[in-house]
């Protein structure tokens, strides 16, 4: 099954202190949300910097800017991020009403490194705001497929709650390191039928699903 892990790339000013401060962040964005996290120095390549990071804001799912010290450099990688329309959370230690006035208007998560865990609670709420569309989609065609499945297996089964299914896939892509793509359709629906049905420990149930689901593609 191909899976994609999400991207998060994080611009930063290149300074000790925030370097430190970067690995710390990318450890519980890496085990607690499942993202690829990536800052431009991370990799040696042999393009020109500028190139480098353009080409990482375009492949990133998520941007994630630290505006402390008001460095131009990641001032200047923000307005490539905006520009290309990335979805951004931006974080500073600084005080909120010291960031730029162009910038000033937008939300800021303050971070103190002896109150990480109320940042890590703020920014991981910015991180599900920014994917539940992802997993909205997940979630509608988990309801069609749950539709035909019943229609025409004509087994009783009844349709998880939306929090229970999504409490499901949230769980399952962080142990299994990713979804599957939306372009491998037999991988999704085997992902996504088990975490729809409600009656998820009938094994009578669950022992149908890989037949139909296969059964479903050998007839196209």
């Amino acid at each position: 099954m191909k899976e994609t892990t999400p991207i998060c790339f994080v611009l930063m000013p290149f300074a000790p202190e925030f370097h430190y401060f970067y690995l710390y962040m990318r450890q519980y964005l890496e085990q607690h949300h499942n993202l690829r996290c990536e800052r431009a120095d991370d990799q040696v390549l042999t393009i020109p910097i500028l190139e480098k990071i353009n080409n990482f804001i375009q492949g990133a799912d998520v941007i994630i800017a630290d505006c402390s010290s008001r460095n131009p450099n990641v001032m200047y990688e923000l307005g490539i991020a905006h520009a290309h329309r990335k979805k951004v959370i931006l974080i500073t230690k600084d005080p909120v009403d010291e960031a730029p006035s162009d910038i000033r208007h937008y939300e800021f998560i303050h971070y103190e490194l002896d109150r990480h865990t109320e940042f890590f609670k703020k920014l991981g709420n910015a991180l599900h705001n920014v994917f539940s569309k992802r997993y909205e989609e997940l979630y509608r065609y988990a309801k069609e497929i749950f539709k035909e499945f019943k229609q025409t297996t004509r087994v009783q089964v009844e349709m998880a709650s939306k929090e229970e299914f999504l409490t499901l896939v949230i769980k399952n892509e962080r142990s299994q390191g990713g979804l599957p793509s939306m372009d491998d359709a037999l991988a999704v629906k085997g992902f996504v039928l088990p975490k729809i049905i409600a009656n998820s420990t009938d094994i009578t149930i669950m022992s149908k699903i890989t037949p139909w689901v296969y059964k479903k593609e050998e007839t196209k």
